[in-house]
């Protein structure tokens, strides 16, 4: 997902050069593809679409399929602020058809976690869906507030409720460090874009006017939970989580990579 706005980082984070040329979303296509996965989708807003096309299209192997599709507004109410991550997953309903997984452009997962989902989405025999989880301690930002989804966990570690929680800050902390919060890597089955449209539709109905209100993914997940439509089981990893909320996170983020480079799990120069 790499249509959002980047307003607390003050540019277009999403392919923000953090180590040479490359930005955090260059490291999670190449931690999927070195995990198994080979059709890439980006999500982008029209605005941007030129900049996405320049950057990968014909950059990657031809082996890999690379796509973009619009978050489009053009049939919804205008305002300048996005729908949200529930209509950024609605967007994928017309190109993807098999198992899948979604992630933030501007987070930072690690190898383990994608081999984790990969591994889970495409040699499981059931018809779960997935998450990777991250203790909240792990996820915080030294410099502002951030967003997480509350994740309650049952001995079997799926998932029984996720709670979009905003305005997350390390001064005014009111959840245990050790709460378990999902950042938006997801695995799904595409049973899940006819759940998420009839949803969308009840949100715009009661949002219609709002010019702030939006359409989570914890919303769609949650109804698939109490519904029992769905499991959700978490993958424990053993990848560090890092990301972009503010751009003075940057210089944490950079040192991480080196470090991560310097130790040979990346290679300089990643294609």
């Amino acid at each position: 997902m790499a249509a959002g706005m980047g307003s607390r980082f003050g540019s277009l984070k999403q392919i923000h050069a953090v180590v040479s040329n490359y930005a955090i979303i260059d490291y999670s296509i190449y931690d999927a593809l070195q995990a198994g996965f080979n059709h890439i989708v980006i999500i982008v807003r029209e605005d941007i679409l030129a900049v996405f096309k320049e950057r990968y299209e014909n950059k990657l192997s031809r082996n890999i399929q690379v796509d973009f599709v619009l978050q489009n507004t053009k049939k919804l109410p205008k305002r300048k602020k996005p729908w949200g991550t529930g209509h950024a997953l609605l967007s994928l309903k017309n190109t993807i058809n098999n198992n899948f997984a979604l992630i933030n452009a501007d987070d930072f997962y690690g190898q383990n976690a994608f081999k984790l989902m990969h591994d889970a989405l495409y040699k499981s025999t059931n018809n779960s869906n997935y998450f990777i989880g991250y203790q909240l301690k792990n996820t915080l930002s030294d410099f502002g507030t951030v967003s997480r989804g509350e994740c309650i966990l049952n001995k079997n570690n799926e998932l029984i409720s996720i709670k979009e929680r905003t305005n997350i800050s390390k001064e005014d902390l009111k959840m245990p460090l050790d709460t378990i919060v999902s950042m938006n890597f997801w695995g799904f089955t595409p049973e899940v874009f006819k759940i998420t449209d009839a949803l969308f539709k009840t949100f715009l109905e009661e949002n219609n006017h709002s010019e702030t209100a939006e359409f989570y993914i914890p919303q769609v997940v949650d109804y698939m939970i109490k519904e029992q439509i769905s499991t959700f089981i978490m993958l424990e990893s053993n990848s560090k989580w890092f990301g972009v909320t503010y751009k003075e996170d940057e210089t944490i983020v950079k040192k991480q990579l080196l470090k991560l480079i310097s130790e040979g799990f990346y290679p300089k120069k990643l294609w």
